[in-house]
């Protein structure tokens, strides 16, 4: 089955948004980049935390937000998973994108 996605959480305490915000966001990023694949595995919420140092549940509420636009599922026992990608041209590749080459770079 697909391993955990090498995808890690930055919280700006100072920015004004929402910590669970900040997840759903970078979440939303990283599918729209191409880091996170259908099928990946997110962190599970203890991970999160042990990086974070946030409140559980407030990465519970961020999944649960990414569950309700239908962007990931949770799996009892399992842990939670990407189900579809965001963005993108209708029949282009994002590795094609330009804009993910700049970034790429970057």
């Amino acid at each position: 089955m697909a391993e955990s996605a090498a995808v890690e959480f930055r919280i700006d305490r100072r920015s004004g948004v929402a910590t669970y915000l900040q997840i759903v966001q970078q979440t939303k990023q990283a599918l729209r980049l191409g880091v996170l694949e259908p099928g990946d595995r997110l962190p599970t919420a203890r991970e999160v935390v042990e990086a974070t140092a946030i409140n559980p549940n407030t990465v519970l509420k961020a999944y649960r937000e990414l569950e309700r636009e239908g962007l990931v599922e949770a799996r009892r026992g399992l842990g939670t998973f990407v189900r579809r990608r965001l963005g993108g041209a209708a029949g282009a590749s994002a590795a094609d994108s330009p804009l993910r080459a700049e970034l790429a770079d970057w």
